[in-house]
């Protein structure tokens, strides 16, 4: 059974929709589980909380501003699929330094890491 496939991700920061190019990738962070391993067998497993992440790039275009974008913190990121399923990561905050290249549109690259990311509407 065919039907659409995710292909466009809308990003925004508290509410702002971000000129993301093609490309953005989401961990949505949560538990990841551990083996305990004892002397002959596997005795279970111990669980961490691993924080999200969100990494895209966006266009520089006029009226962006890229030390505003650095400072980000405690802020609400949304990643809105095409397909109908959004994502949002509170607390978050960008975790690099910007660069910006030239031509292509102006790539700048932005890495968010936050609270674990929770699915909207389900």
């Amino acid at each position: 059974m065919g039907g659409m496939t995710h292909s466009m991700a809308y990003i925004k920061t508290d509410g702002a929709l971000l000129n993301s190019m093609p490309g953005a990738k989401l961990d949505l962070g949560g538990k990841t589980r551990e083996p305990v391993i004892g002397g002959n067998s596997i005795l279970g497993y111990a669980e961490k909380i691993k924080p999200s992440s969100l990494e895209c790039e966006i266009s520089l275009s006029q009226g962006t501003s890229l030390a505003a974008l650095q400072k980000i913190v405690n802020a609400t990121v949304t990643y809105e699929a095409d397909t109908g399923q959004t994502y949002v990561i509170r607390n978050a905050f960008v975790t690099e330094t910007l660069s910006v290249t030239a031509g292509e549109g102006g790539k700048v690259a932005l890495k968010f890491s936050g609270d674990p990311a929770e699915e909207m509407g389900v």
